[in-house]
């Protein structure tokens, strides 16, 4: 099952972790599918996902997003060891 069918089997926080480190080890296995090979390239396409995505299909879905979590999650990763 590759990384984007794998998003569905994504709905706790075992399973988030589980992605993550698929992620991990799809960028360090397979770096030439990697559009953005940076940490500074990777997060400013996610801002650029979630401006567009939700300038075109409406900000329901993303009104539902805790995001102060997803910035102590992101956060984190900078820091922790």
């Amino acid at each position: 099952m590759n990384l984007q069918d794998q998003l569905a089997c994504v709905y706790d926080k075992d399973s988030f972790i589980k992605y993550l480190n698929l992620l991990a080890k799809d960028s360090e296995e397979n770096p030439q599918e990697w559009e953005n090979t940076t940490v500074s390239l990777y997060l400013q396409s996610i801002a650029c996902w979630i401006e567009d995505w939700s300038a075109r299909y409406g900000n329901e879905e993303f009104e539902k997003l805790d995001y102060n979590e997803m910035a102590k999650i992101l956060y984190m990763g900078k820091i922790y060891e």
